[in-house]
């Protein structure tokens, strides 16, 4: 339930973060001078705490994302003051309509690479091109702007947004590469991509009032931290393989336990041997299957993955009596779940002669044992329930396995 929950946290997040940014617009007409000079820096001091982040964490596709948008706001801001009748506003909002969507789209298929590693130059390199590229677009190569901000359609939307149509097919264009990408990856950087794009929409489209673009510049660096915290804590307390809570979340939970709990501890039989014939792949396969079946165990346990083919299961405010139905319910579930081997799941032994491979699958079975064990005066502590629970599996592994032990 729990994860549920902090599932959808993380979906709504960051348009829960545009609509703090619009209340906080809608304020500025009654704020004083320098409370609006302090929302129109604020946007650099949140890049700079962004990228330091970023940079800590090895997210070169928010710092580069998060670079881009300094660049943006910079140029709003200073761009028409630097050089002066030379340049217009207008030119520079239409470059920046086209840069953005088509920038977040771009390295949202980026891979982590680093930042100072070759391709961080390279992804350095692109991001200048941009700038010269803008640069000239607004010098000598004015008349292609004119092409950008033309109508594709006859429509005229004009009295609906300031964006040109081609900035609008950018925009649309990114928003569903990024849908596309969320429900193929489902990963909270998407989610934030996509954020910060309806915030930069938003803003862009309206353009009615400067103070806009240092406000939801500002949140979409806001959203892109957020993303990264959010990763952060998923890659130290949920284990990436089988999705369950790693043994920090464990350890953590465990401090939390009161005066009565179970543990419970529980292994997959002969993995290793399993391991050794069908493959690493094959054994990862196994694992999640096992993990899908014991996150549902019943009986108010919460399930996390200890390490390697071992499995916790923290049951508060239960005695063993009560949970021992559940766990036995749960192993007989595990073992009468069939796991396929397909025919390109060779056995390593197999894989050596080509004669010797099948295109057929079949079916196997897993099994696993469980040792249990609960507070008492014997032991007090949740370490040494732990300990006792991991003797009664190992007493569950000499009694022949696929049983639970006390």
């Amino acid at each position: 339930m729990k994860t549920t929950i902090r599932a959808a946290f993380s979906l709504i997040l960051p348009f829960i973060l545009i609509v703090l940014a619009y209340l906080l617009f809608t304020k500025t007409n009654t704020m004083s001078q320098p409370q609006l000079d302090i929302i129109d820096l604020a946007p650099y001091g949140i890049f700079l705490v962004g990228a330091g982040i970023s940079w800590k964490f090895n997210r070169s596709r928010e710092f580069f994302i998060l670079i881009i948008l300094t660049l943006c706001l910079a140029a709003i801001k200073y761009l028409p003051e630097i050089l002066g009748e030379s340049v217009q506003i207008a030119d520079i909002y239409s470059i920046i309509c086209l840069v953005i969507p088509i920038n977040i789209a771009i390295f949202s298929f980026f891979k982590e690479r680093g930042i100072l590693s070759l391709w961080g130059m390279l992804r350095i390199g692109f991001i200048l091109s941009q700038v010269l590229l803008a640069y000239w677009l607004m010098g000598s190569g004015r008349e292609f702007l004119v092409l950008i901000n033309k109508d594709l359609l006859p429509v005229n939307l004009q009295s609906i947004t300031s964006l040109s149509q081609i900035a609008i097919i950018a925009f649309l264009a990114a928003l569903i590469i990024l849908i596309v990408r969320q429900f193929k990856y489902k990963t909270s950087q998407d989610i934030s991509f996509i954020g910060v794009l309806v915030a930069l929409f938003f803003v862009l489209h309206k353009m009615s009032d400067p103070i806009l673009y240092p406000i939801f510049i500002g949140v979409s660096g806001i959203i892109l931290i957020t993303s990264i915290i959010q990763d952060s804590y998923s890659m130290a307390f949920s284990d990436e393989l089988t999705g369950l809570p790693s043994r920090r979340a464990l350890k953590q939970d465990m401090m939390k336990l009161g005066m009565s709990y179970v543990i419970a501890m529980l292994d997959i039989d002969h993995f290793k041997k399993f391991n050794d014939t069908y493959g690493h792949d094959t054994g990862d396969e196994v694992l999640k299957l096992v993990a899908s079946i014991i996150k549902d165990v019943t009986g108010g346990g919460k399930s996390f993955r200890y390490g390697g083919e071992e499995f916790t299961i923290l049951f508060p405010g239960k005695s063993i009596n009560d949970v021992l139905p559940h766990l036995e319910e749960l192993r007989e579930k595990i073992s009468k779940r069939a796991f396929t081997l397909r025919g390109n799941r060779k056995s390593k032994k197999k894989s050596k002669s080509r004669s010797q491979s099948s295109n057929s699958s079949k079916q196997i079975y897993i099994t696993v044992s469980i040792g249990v064990s609960q507070k008492s005066e014997k032991y007090k502590t949740p370490d040494t329930v732990m300990k006792s629970a991991d003797t009664a599996l190992y007493r569950a592994k000499k009694k022949g396995r696929n049983c639970v032990s006390k």
